[in-house]
């Protein structure tokens, strides 16, 4: 009797013990836990494992405050096309449908799809309501600078971004309306008067030395060589000084190219930097 009734203790307790673990284990995943959990992760900026957990309590709870957060995760991890997907998706009938249309607008502005931004705003101004005061027209102003298009009047441009920016978006205006490039045909004048000087004008001054040298250097020893009678030595100099020097005013003009293109790089790099220091003009959910 007394083993009987020891053993039914044993047996209790292994289902009491079994079933508090069983208790424990679902309150650990509650969706008030699992939201816990993925705040935790977003604060600590594990982006990704948020976003999962994230999707995780909306399995459980629809809430548009999570929806937005998950889209801004992606965000968060440059992941724009994800990103504006998830923005997009939002209702209208949701308190967060202005700035998730908003950041749909700018993600797609990061993606690079200039073409595309421009598309989506124009067809976003026929509900002008989530556009006022978000500066988004000053980003649809700005994404000119970054195709080198033509640019619209300078006062229509500078009038659509804030009093304090204005100096700052007039010195890119300028840049963008003229662009301090060097000239491929003065470049190839320059090398065909004095070999070399085509490279230096575009800071290339050890190359333009040595086309100076190798030019003058080679066109010397084959008048030497005529000079002296040695007609083969003198043609073959006489060869490699016309190759130095169409060389030379052909990579001139190639230098500028390259030139032209490191000077745009920068100036792409600065526009780049400005717009996310400003935040993209965007003032809300910075």
């Amino acid at each position: 009797m007394k083993n009987s009734f020891f053993i039914f203790l044993i047996f209790s307790s292994i289902i009491f013990s079994q079933e508090k673990n069983y208790l424990v284990s679902e309150n650990l995943f509650s969706p008030s836990n699992i939201k816990i959990f993925a705040d935790f992760l977003f604060d600590q900026k594990d982006y990704l494992r948020a976003a999962d957990e994230y999707e995780r309590y909306l399995s459980f709870v629809p809430n548009d405050t999570i929806e937005f957060k998950i889209a801004l995760t992606y965000s968060l991890m440059n992941n724009f096309n994800e990103a504006a997907k998830k923005f997009n998706v939002i209702s209208k009938n949701s308190s967060f449908y202005k700035p998730a249309k908003i950041e749909f607008l700018k993600s797609i502005f990061q993606t690079g799809d200039i073409a595309e931004f421009r598309y989506k705003y124009s067809e976003g101004k026929v509900n002008k309501s989530y556009l006022d005061s978000s500066g988004m027209t000053s980003l649809y102003m700005y994404s000119f600078l970054l195709t080198g298009e033509p640019l619209p009047y300078e006062d229509e441009f500078i009038i659509n971004f804030p009093a304090s920016e204005r100096q700052k978006i007039k010195n890119f205006y300028e840049w963008g309306k003229d662009p301090p490039y060097n000239s491929q045909l003065k470049a190839a004048i320059f090398s065909a008067v004095i070999p070399g000087l085509g490279k230096i004008y575009t800071n290339e001054y050890w190359d333009g030395i040595f086309a100076f040298i190798a030019t003058l250097g080679t066109g010397y020893l084959s008048y030497d060589n005529f000079k002296a009678g040695h007609n083969l030595r003198g043609w073959i100099f006489g060869s490699l000084t016309v190759g130095f020097y169409g060389g030379n005013i052909y990579g001139s003009a190639t230098a500028v190219q390259i030139f032209n293109a490191h000077i745009r790089f920068n100036f792409i790099n600065d526009l780049k930097s400005y717009l996310e220091d400003k935040n993209y003009f965007l003032k809300i959910f910075n």
